[in-house]
């Protein structure tokens, strides 16, 4: 278990953490959420060692292994080849057959009990090697390598060669198959595309230790954690649940200490009444006295901490344009006359279409987006734009390219000088930026300020067309949510570039997929597509175009092996419902204690929690075990 006992640190005049008291014990996969600066990082450098505390004690399990991604990259060598850097996660191994080798070369002098120490001594060292997984180190990295993105001619290539993105997936994979005790991943999604993130939501599920996880991803806060650590204004709040418990309990300890707020406020202003009517009264004094202390004992209760309101976001309504807003025609893109991007390409999009461009970094998917917003010509082929399109594209650089020596108010002013201030204000205004707050320099924003802005600069003079690469790159879960929303509102056309799962369910309704076969288009959402995935993976839909396999013909059972395999999926097909029928019951339980939670002020609190966190465990098992069932059925 990891506990923190009156742990404090400060940074400068800011108090990230003041007395903070939490433990996370073994086994739990502890989803750690807050606003960007709150102190979520701080919370794994304490753990790590990296830093040490102002006051107060972290306490881990002696030997305990870590494993720890950072959010930027800190790699431990560069100087080996990919599959090499990757595999090289754990030194023990390294040193571990050098013992071994050491033991044997003094045996060759050794006699009796001496020798039968040695070889014992060996013993254990081997036990330990194949503990810490050392035979199968290499299948592993390779597997890792190839589930986030890499190719296996890359394996060779030096890993300096690779961009930081690129290096940060390989730190990743060497953290995850290092298989720590306790595994700590700070924004590992940061640099990922869709596919890797869903092979890593399925790599994190079967990880059997103590997990922290630190993420703007929904997807994988949802999918992966039981416990929730909220980290705001210094404190550290543990929910006994996993995202979306944490999101309901949230809102409701808000209203409660809201509430409770309130009544102490009116409390106090009546003593306080009672105190300056009377303070003069010598008939009184004893009672004013009275009151006076009961003020000075009244412990104060602290206005909720409230969430930054990003959402007003308003995108206004685009100009009109005809049905057709852009048009790829054999379009090709190369960019050394060799390799090709793309090629003989045709692509329409339509008036309000919501468009996801999905598949690995590198297979061309920012390069695609700019062709569609004429960013970059295409080398074959020709691009028809629609009638009165107006294209408002935002790279990923975008945020970057503004004057850091401007105001808020002037960066947007400037985009459209005809806007008069009270439009400007108005509109910086629904992207958080009021009062003051929009005499602010660009240099010093926040990163999610700057995508904000950035926002508000581009829909000062709004699109009908608007293209976008990776928007939620350094926005936190209520400024996705926020942009979320409002393109979902949006009445003009989109085509976006993201690798954040939620974010693209839920705003995308069709997807262009862009991987090894070339480029696809769904009609449906990414659950469609995912679906789609699945069927041409398993062959399912190309069955025409698969010549016979005459050598399957002689596998097919007949006889008793029929017999048999009919009764094993019987078998099958009923554990499939037992579990499904269990998984119900436990989701209709969970559902009735929250709203017991709710709706009781006399609820056990303590009890409920401690049956809620049983019951996600026991969900999350049967799912586990539905899907291993699931797959022995279809094989």
């Amino acid at each position: 278990m990891i506990d923190f006992i009156q742990v404090s640190k400060q940074f400068g005049t800011q108090d990230v953490l003041k007395a903070v008291t939490f433990r996370i014990n073994a086994g739990e996969r502890a989803g750690i959420v807050g606003p960007n600066g709150a102190g979520k990082s701080t919370i794994f450098e304490l753990v790590s060692g990296e830093i040490e505390a102002d006051s107060g004690d972290v306490v881990l399990p002696k030997n305990t292994r870590l494993g720890y991604l950072h959010q930027q990259l800190n790699p431990h060598a560069v100087d080996r080849n990919l599959l090499d850097y990757a595999e090289d996660s754990i030194p023990e191994l390294k040193t571990i057959p050098e013992k071994i080798h050491a033991l044997e070369h003094q045996m060759e002098n050794f006699q009796g009990v001496e020798k039968e120490r040695a070889l014992k001594k060996i013993g254990i060292l081997q036990h330990e090697f194949e503990h810490l997984g050392g035979y199968d180190m290499r299948s592993r990295a390779e597997a890792a390598l190839c589930g986030l993105g890499f190719r296996v001619p890359e394996f060779e290539k030096p890993f300096a060669s690779f961009s930081g993105g690129w290096q940060m997936r390989a730190e990743l994979a060497r953290t995850l198959i290092a298989n720590p005790d306790i595994l700590m991943l700070d924004e590992p999604s940061n640099y990922l595309d869709l596919p890797a993130v869903e092979w890593l939501q399925k790599f994190l599920r079967s990880y059997q230790g103590t997990m922290l996880l630190v993420s703007h991803d929904r997807y994988l806060l949802r999918s992966l954690t039981d416990v929730t650590l909220e980290v705001a204004g210094g404190n550290v709040t543990r929910y006994q649940g996993g995202y979306d418990y944490y999101l309901q309990e949230r809102e409701a300890r808000i209203l409660h200490q809201a509430a409770a707020k309130k009544n102490q406020d009116r409390q106090r202003e009546q003593i306080e009444s009672f105190v300056r009517r009377f303070r003069a009264k010598s008939s009184k004094a004893s009672q004013v006295q009275s009151r006076i202390k009961m003020l000075e004992k009244m412990e104060q209760i602290d206005a909720p901490a409230m969430e930054s309101n990003l959402s007003k976001i308003r995108i206004g309504d685009p100009p009109h344009s005809g049905h057709e807003i852009v048009r790829l025609e054999q379009a090709g893109l190369t960019y050394d006359g060799v390799q090709w991007v793309f090629r003989e390409l045709d692509v329409n999009v339509n008036r309000s279409d919501k468009i996801a461009l999905v598949g690995y970094n590198g297979m061309g998917k920012t390069t695609l987006l700019r062709v569609l917003a004429g960013q970059l010509p295409p080398s074959a082929g020709k691009r028809v734009l629609g009638h009165k399109v107006v294209v408002g594209y935002q790279s990923q650089e975008f945020a970057e390219t503004m004057p850091p020596d401007k105001s808020v108010f002037h960066i947007v002013k400037a985009r459209n000088p005809a806007a008069s201030e009270a439009q400007v204000r108005g509109l910086l205004g629904g992207f958080g930026f009021s009062g003051d707050a929009v005499e602010k320099q660009c240099s010093i924003l926040s990163g999610g300020e700057k995508i904000r802005l950035a926002f508000a600069r581009l829909f000062i003079d709004p699109p009908n067309f608007l293209l976008l690469d990776e928007p939620t790159t350094h926005l936190d879960v209520n400024g996705r949510e926020a942009l979320e929303q409002a393109l979902k509102k949006y009445k003009g056309t989109v085509c976006f570039v993201s690798h954040d799962v939620t974010f693209v369910r839920n705003v995308a309704e069709q997807i262009i997929a862009i991987d090894g076969r070339g480029v696809t288009r769904w009609p449906g959402g990414y659950d469609y597509y995912l679906q789609k995935q699945e069927e041409r993976s398993a062959g399912n839909g190309e069955k025409k175009n698969v010549p016979l396999d005459r050598s399957a013909e002689a596998s097919v059972p007949t006889g008793k092996e029929a017999r048999v395999a009919r009764a094993q999926q019987r078998e099958a097909e009923k554990a499939l419902r037992k579990i499904e029928k269990k998984i119900e019951g436990l989701t209709a339980e969970q559902s009735a204690l929250t709203d017991e939670m709710m709706s009781r002020r006399d609820a056990d609190f303590a009890a409920i929690n401690i049956r809620l966190s049983q019951i996600q465990k026991s969900i999350q098992s049967l799912e586990t075990k539905w899907e291993e069932t699931a797959e022995t059925l279809e094989g």
